[in-house]
C-alpha cells in the first residue's frame, strides 16, 4: 500500500513537473514551444552531431519533461512539439516502466523521424518501448547534469536525450505513450 502512495506521488510529480503553463491553449502552445526550443539547444550541446540530423530530415519531435524511479515502478510526463515540414503540432506524453531505481529528473529528448514509416507510426500509435540503464547526479552543484546522456537509432528514429537536472540511478524497461493536444482539455481559463 506504501508503495502505491509513493507511486501516486511520483506520478502526480512527474505530470506537474512536466506541464507547459498557461491559462489559454495559445499560451500553452507558446511555453511549449519556447520550452521544447530551450530543451532542443541543450540536446545540441550534449549531442554535437544531433543538429545535423534533425535538420537532414523532414521530421522530428522535441520532448520536455520529468521522470521519477521509485523502487521497482518509475513514472513520468511532459510536453512535445511535432515539427513536420514546417508546421508545429503539439503532443504530451506520459511514461511508465518497472525495474530498480531511486530519483527524480528533468529530462528533455527528440526523436528524428528517418522516413515516412517512422513518422507514421508514431502518429497513429503514439507508442515507444525501451530499455534504459543510467546515472545521473547533479554536477559539482552547478546544476549541470554529469550522466549518461543517451542516443539510439532504433526502427527508423534517431533518438537524443539530455538531463536537464535532477538525480535518478535506474535500470528500467520504461513505455512512453504520447498523444496529439490543441491544449483546450487541460486548461482552465481565467475569466478576468
Amino acid at each position: 500500500m506504501i508503495i502505491k502512495k509513493y507511486i501516486l506521488v511520483g506520478l502526480a510529480a512527474s505530470l506537474l513537473v512536466g506541464c507547459a503553463t498557461g491559462n489559454t491553449p495559445e499560451t500553452k502552445k507558446k511555453n511549449a514551444r519556447e520550452e521544447t526550443a530551450s530543451a532542443l539547444t541543450k540536446i545540441y550541446e550534449d549531442h554535437p552531431g544531433a543538429k545535423t540530423v534533425v535538420n537532414a530530415n523532414k521530421a522530428h519531435v522535441i520532448c520536455t519533461g520529468s521522470d521519477s524511479y521509485l523502487f521497482a515502478a518509475s513514472t513520468g510526463g511532459g510536453v512535445c512539439t511535432l515539427h513536420d515540414s514546417g508546421k508545429i503540432d503539439y503532443y504530451r506524453f506520459a511514461s511508465a516502466g518497472v525495474g530498480a531505481g531511486i530519483g527524480f529528473k528533468q529530462v528533455a529528448f527528440v526523436y528524428v523521424f528517418l522516413n515516412s514509416d517512422a513518422l507514421k507510426r508514431f502518429k497513429e500509435s503514439g507508442w515507444d518501448g525501451g530499455a534504459r540503464a543510467e546515472a545521473s547526479a547533479e554536477h559539482d552543484g552547478e546544476g549541470g547534469n554529469a550522466s549518461a546522456n543517451q542516443s539510439a537509432d532504433m526502427e527508423g528514429v534517431k533518438i537524443y536525450q539530455a538531463n536537464l537536472w535532477g538525480a535518478a540511478a535506474q535500470a528500467t524497461v520504461q513505455g512512453y505513450k504520447f498523444w496529439h493536444t490543441d491544449f483546450t482539455d487541460d486548461v482552465i481559463e481565467n475569466k478576468e
